[in-house]
């Protein structure tokens, strides 16, 4: 990201002449014809009709057919094969032989009228000309388009993909000063136990700028798409673990981390110098892990230095529900579109009802995330679920000054 600004500008303009594709070889004359043939009919029509009249006049002004000036009447043939294809050479052909043939006399003067064999010759080779030169012309006319065609389409992924890298780039930089500066506010949403009430854990959310395009996923991911997705996990979590230092014994810590985060040594590092806290690390990655096996020593590692494990949004999809059966975590903490309107759904609810005996039967503690009302937290108590995560029992917000607050039980009685 260092480097004089000016000349990394210069290499990016040279990059971008060198992909930038040749004009159109085609010649003066084939986009004169071309432009000529996008005019209106009326157009086209009215310039071959006038060049029709001029040829019927200058033939006869001169005399008649007997001089070698019916030849001019190939003009306006030519034009309108030209402009109107094979079609309008041969309407132009047809015309110019009436004009060039009964219209007109042989001499001018005398009147003699022609021979019909020899203007019928000469309309003949009026069509001939006009059905060659209209039908070379549509040829010429869609090569030429083509070519305007594909060096349109390459104009405009070139555009798209200079907007592509430049934010791209713009995204890199914006990442980067933000984990410069630590500009990031941490919030922190309470975890309940429905049996007594009390808060067993805060989970720590991030939140980036206030842009509508700033949501936490969208920087992850495009962080994770940069490859600078793992140095801003970190940065997230070293902020969460300093900012609730003061956190009360018994209310644990609980962060979110990708298999990625999990599986990088500096992650193990970090929490290593907190041996004090109480963590929780949830497992949030949504994508397919190809290698349990070096997740599962990862996640090893941090249990000897006592760190509880989550599976997050679990019933998401097939990959949360492979995270619970692989890594055998100590909590399983339920996708919202399992946990919401639960009581009266006769899908959903069934589900529900077996995850949490899987939960039971395996050690682990289910956790109902997306409790957002009275309803559903009293369905889940009565499931007999451990805890509950929700706007009904505290929305993500900064730690209150009191820590010890936090030990009072909830005020809703869960």
């Amino acid at each position: 990201m260092t480097g004089d600004a000016g000349g990394s500008g210069d290499r990016r303009g040279a990059r971008r002449d060198r992909r930038r594709p040749p004009p159109p070889r085609s010649g003066a004359a084939v986009r004169l014809i071309w432009r000529l043939s996008r005019a209106s009919v009326v157009a086209r029509t009215v310039l071959v009709g006038v060049l029709l009249g001029l040829s019927w006049a200058i033939v006869l002004v001169a005399g008649g057919t007997q001089t070698a000036f019916p030849h001019v009447f190939y003009l306006p043939v030519l034009v309108a094969a030209l402009t109107g294809g094979p079609v309008g050479g041969l309407v132009a052909a047809s015309v110019a032989t009436l004009l060039c043939g009964p219209a007109m006399p042989l001499d001018a003067a005398a009147s003699t009228p022609q021979d019909p064999a020899n203007w019928l010759i000469r309309g003949g080779c009026f069509l001939l000309a006009g059905g060659i030169v209209g039908t070379s012309t549509v040829s010429l006319r869609r090569g030429f388009e083509d070519e305007l065609s594909a060096r349109l389409a390459d104009e405009l992924e070139q555009v798209l993909a200079d907007r592509s890298t430049e934010e791209t780039r713009d995204w890199e930089q914006r990442i980067r000063a933000t984990m410069q500066v630590s500009d990031y506010r941490i919030l922190f949403q309470p975890i309940v136990r429905l049996e007594d009430g009390r808060t067993i854990a805060m989970e720590a959310l991030s939140r980036f700028g206030d842009d509508a395009d700033a949501s936490p996923e969208g920087w992850f991911r495009r962080a994770a798409d940069l490859g600078i997705g793992v140095e801003l996990e970190l940065a997230v979590v070293a902020a969460a673990l300093t900012r609730s230092a003061g956190l009360p014994a018994g209310i644990a810590l609980s962060v979110n981390a990708s298999p990625a985060l999990i599986m990088d040594p500096r992650f193990v590092a970090l929490v290593a110098r907190h041996p004090e806290r109480e963590l929780i690390v949830e497992v949030t990655e949504h994508a397919v892990v190809d290698d349990y096996t070096r997740l599962n020593d990862a996640v090893d590692r941090l249990r000897t230095l006592d760190v509880r494990l989550a599976v997050d949004d679990a019933g998401a999809g097939f990959a949360s529900l492979r995270h619970v059966v692989r890594l055998q975590p100590d909590l399983i903490k339920l996708d919202v579109s399992l946990t919401r309107g639960l009581r009266d759904d006769p899908v959903r609810r069934p589900l529900a009802v077996s995850l949490l005996q899987f939960a039971q039967r395996t050690g682990s503690r289910l956790i109902a995330e997306g409790i957002d009302t009275a309803g559903d937290l009293a369905t889940w108590r009565d499931l007999g679920a451990h805890a509950a995560q929700g706007y009904h029992l505290g929305p993500p917000e900064p730690l209150p000054s009191d820590l010890a607050s936090l030990l009072r039980p909830w005020g809703g009685n869960a």
